[in-house]
């Protein structure tokens, strides 16, 4: 009897032809007969899962879907339920793309399955993998439930002793912080995940995190710093054959060749993308690729062509269920009919496209899409839509903004998104002339970073943790919002739980009062009589000037962008080839300060600047009878409005600090190593030449102060580690007589040259990142050096150079250069701005009554490129004595 029904039982799993025959067969027979055909069968199931793992663990999942699809039949009819559940999981996740309209419902369906199945409520390792399997899916789909799928995998993989699949859990965190713009948990999450991935050897992880790096910076529009990360990542798949074709890596990489104009080549691999993802049945990868075309074409002004590969994408899109795919085929098409003149149809397509990437979940993309259909609605003279639609983008931005805590991650928010409040404020001067809720607009985005910016560093209490999850929820909700009082109300709430992060002992104004909303009337109160701002907006067509004093503001209407930037070049060839660019400075006064009458009443200027006016010196341009600004007035820069007045109001601090000054010069670079360093870096060959002078300038320095509080690095001395090593934030003036020089495309790269330490790891060159990691209290930060004010423009939260990075690490007031200066000519401006430092002057005071004892001594030969370029930012008001006592 027992040998008869395990006679049927193996029978059951035989093929249904071989049933017959073995049938008349002894049940010995027959038991050992089939127990080598299953055990053969679950050999080869075990085999093809194991291969279909392997090509799943290096993210190449649609390859692995006729292996898992087999080896789940094999063990289906083995009855081997853990392994067959584990093969269904895994041909879930490789027919994603294929399958993109029945996604929520396997998502659900895989919620109630956790909830429900005892296999996956007791066996952790395959809870993970269909948690791991959710987690891609719910990517494509709901951002919010995505996290906590990761957050899952994370907790288990710690839990199994799976280091690959913890850091690999924090990728995709970092992936879902980016969704919802909370970029410094996106950083940290996907560098540390880098990291871990390629100490490990993982190549599957290598590429995953590097085309998620890659992409972040491509929607940043920092194409030149995408294209090495997602070229690497192709390079490291082309040496893993089973890693498969990277369509994604392709597709990124493709955006930035289109954001860098580079059409041929991208054409090229367009069409490579394209024949791979109709061979291989890829619908979104195919759809992917006719948007890409669709760009080309538009680009080059075909948009019959464009239209069409836009046409047969929407189809595929909705087709598929692609959410995400369709509200970038409408936003293309929006554009494509607005520059064919078709306003009403290019409004409409805005309208699907913003409302496409809000249902997606697609939090960093939604301003842009607002500022699009804003820009319609503007051309079709519908100025109080337009005024709305501005508003609710600006209110996503600002909960963006507010999302972050450091100004790395702020900066890039503002530097993808600036051009969205240049065209509302524009909108609110020509159409509505009301100069406060211009400054509203403006504002809102640089009084905020730039008020982080001159802090001394975020410092989040051990509170904040516990708001994160909160905060996370309301984020959530405001996806859903539709009304722009309803967005605003959430972000009212998402910024009082933002609070807690900021609330710390001994925080500073600026760090405690960070997000506070300064008013119109509470700056006009703040400015000094003798005092008028100038807060400009550089756009094209118009540009504008809002000026606020005491008695008022208005909004001044000045020339276009495009005219104002090369009259900014002009001037600055002339400066820098070391002539008296007398008409170029005239025309650039006439272009930026002659229009604004409140000058000629004004003894001091606080300049805002806005784009390439942040490398020009005011003081430097030449007033109507041919005077230098300089020799009438005091021209003071801050990063904003809001930033003054903070600085302003700012209460005077205890006197905690014991030394005076750290002053660092006298360097013979010349028998240094340093030359050679820099070489490797890219350098001139001519390489760092002897500033002879620079010794005798910290020494001026130091005549200053009392000579026991003083603290001088000469010569050999002049070490990048003893620098590090002295206690900084001890002293209340740092100079540094120092070569420096800026990068233009990677401002943290930017560094001070002193000497390199090889006993202490040190190679000499301090950059900018390395900075913002130190810790000032210093009243002035003089950085008496090359280039250090300039730097690569981040949109309206101004530029990356030095001189921010000290203010960004607690130092109040900085000088810095606005091109390589002369060290003879630094000698004498030094020597006289040290003269005037004790009389209790202001360092903006001192600096200009050194710039006119230079103007009067020399006459005519005192050139602008001699004493123009040195700059002074931030808390510029208030004098600095030789004993802090005073001040």
């Amino acid at each position: 009897m027992k040998q008869r029904k395990e006679k049927r039982n193996v029978m059951s799993q035989l093929p249904g032809a071989f049933r017959g025959f073995f049938g008349l067969l002894p049940p010995v027979t027959i038991l050992i007969v089939c127990s080598s055909y299953v055990e053969a069968q679950q050999s080869l199931a075990k085999k093809l899962l194991a291969e279909a793992l392997h090509l799943a663990d290096l993210y190449n999942w649609a390859d692995a879907a006729p292996a898992f699809t087999e080896s789940e039949q094999l063990f289906a009819r083995a009855g081997d339920q853990r392994n067959a559940l584990y093969a269904r999981l895994g041909r879930i996740r490789s027919n994603i793309e294929r399958e993109q309209q029945t996604l929520p419902l396997v998502s659900a369906e895989l919620a109630e399955a956790l909830e429900d199945d005892p296999l996956l409520q007791n066996d952790k390792e395959i809870r993970m993998f269909c948690l791991i399997v959710k987690g891609d899916i719910d990517t494509e789909i709901n951002t919010g439930a995505m996290r906590q799928d990761w957050e899952q995998v994370e907790i288990l993989a710690h839990g199994l002793g799976d280091k690959k699949w913890e850091y690999r859990a924090l990728a995709q965190l970092g992936i879902a912080a980016f969704y919802d713009a909370d970029l410094e948990t996106a950083r940290n999450d996907v560098r540390t995940a880098l990291a871990e991935a390629t100490t490990a050897g993982d190549a599957g992880a290598q590429i995953r995190v590097l085309t998620i790096l890659g992409n972040g910076l491509v929607l940043s529009k920092m194409y030149e710093q995408a294209l090495p990360y997602l070229e690497k990542a192709i390079s490291v798949a082309s040496a893993i054959p089973d890693s498969g074709y990277q369509f994604a890596a392709q597709e990124f990489r493709l955006d930035a060749l289109i954001g860098l104009k580079q059409f041929d080549t991208a054409q090229r691999i367009i069409e490579d993308l394209l024949t791979r993802a109709r061979e291989t049945r890829r619908t979104v990868h195919e759809a992917n690729a006719l948007v890409l075309a669709a760009d080309v074409a538009g680009a080059r002004k075909d948009h019959k062509t464009a239209l069409s590969k836009l046409e047969q994408a929407t189809a595929l899109g909705k087709g598929a269920g692609l959410t995400r795919l369709l509200a970038e085929v409408y936003g293309r098409t929006a554009e494509i009919h607005r520059e064919d003149g078709d306003l009403e149809a290019a409004e409409q397509s805005a309208e699907l496209a913003a409302a496409s990437t809000q249902a997606s979940g697609d939090v960093w993309s939604v301003p842009q899409r607002l500022q699009a259909l804003a820009e319609l609605q503007v051309a079709r003279g519908r100025y109080s839509e337009a005024d709305r639609v501005y508003d609710r983008a600006e209110a996503f931005l600002d909960s963006m903004i507010g999302n972050v805590s450091t100004a790395l991650e702020k900066t890039a928010v503002i530097t993808a998104s600036s051009q969205i409040y240049s065209q509302h404020f524009a909108l609110i001067a020509e159409r509505f002339n009301d100069p406060q809720k211009g400054y509203a607009i403006i504002e809102q985005v640089r009084g905020r970073v730039a008020a982080d910016l001159l802090a001394a560093g975020s410092v989040a209490p051990p509170t904040a943790k516990s708001a994160e999850r909160a905060i996370s929820q309301l984020r959530l909700k405001l996806m859903g919002a539709r009304s722009t009082d309803e967005v605003r109300n959430l972000r009212d709430q998402i910024f009082m739980m933002e609070q807690t992060r900021w609330i710390a002992p001994g925080a500073s104004v600026l760090k405690t009062k960070s997000r506070e909303t300064v008013g119109l009337k509470q700056i006009q109160q703040a400015l000094a009589p003798s005092t008028v701002l100038l807060e400009y907006v550089i756009a094209d067509p118009i540009s504008y000037c809002l000026t606020i004093s005491r008695n008022g503001s208005r909004i001044v209407r000045l020339g276009s962008k495009t005219s104002i930037e090369a009259l900014v070049v002009a001037y600055l060839r002339a400066v820098k080839a070391k002539l008296p660019a007398a008409t170029e400075a005239r025309n650039l006064y006439d272009a930026l300060v002659r229009p604004i009458p409140e000058v000629a009443q004004k003894e001091s200027l606080i300049i805002v600047r806005d784009g390439q006016l942040h490398l020009v010196p005011f003081d430097g341009l030449r007033e109507v009878f041919g005077r230098y600004v300089a020799e009438t007035r005091t021209v003071i820069y801050s990063p904003s409005a809001t930033a003054f007045y903070l600085l302003t109001e700012e209460r005077p601090r205890p006197p905690t600090r014991h030394n005076a000054l750290l002053a660092i010069g006298g360097i013979q670079y010349s028998r240094s190593p340093m030359n050679r360093s820099g070489l490797t870096r890219g350098f001139d060959r001519s390489g760092f030449v002897d500033l002879p002078s620079s010794g005798d300038e910290v020494r001026i320095a130091q005549s200053t102060f009392t000579k026991k509080e003083t603290t001088l690095l000469l010569g050999t001395a002049a070490t990048e580690a003893a620098f590090k090593a002295a206690s900084l934030a001890q002293y209340r003036v740092i100079h540094l007589a120092v070569h420096g020089f800026a990068d233009s495309t990677f401002p943290d790269r930017a560094a001070l040259v002193l000497l390199s330490d090889q006993l202490a790891g040190e190679d000499g060159f301090l950059q900018a990142s390395e900075i913002v990691e130190l810790r000032f209290d210093a009243d002035l930060v003089v950085l008496s050096a090359c280039d250090t004010a300039v730097g690569p423009l981040q949109g309206q939260e101004g530029i990356a150079n030095l001189s921010r990075a000290f203010l960004l690490a607690g130092a109040r007031t900085v000088i810095s250069t606005l091109w390589q200066i002369d060290d003879s000519s630094s000698l004498f401006l030094m020597k006289r701005f040290y003269a005037h430092l004790p009389a209790n002057w202001s360092v903006a005071s001192a600096l200009t009554a050194a710039k006119r004892d230079m103007l009067r001594t020399f006459g005519s030969k005192a050139l602008p490129y001699q004493w123009a370029g040195f700059t002074v930012e931030g808390a510029t008001g208030r004098p600095i004595s030789p004993n802090e006592g005073d001040n």
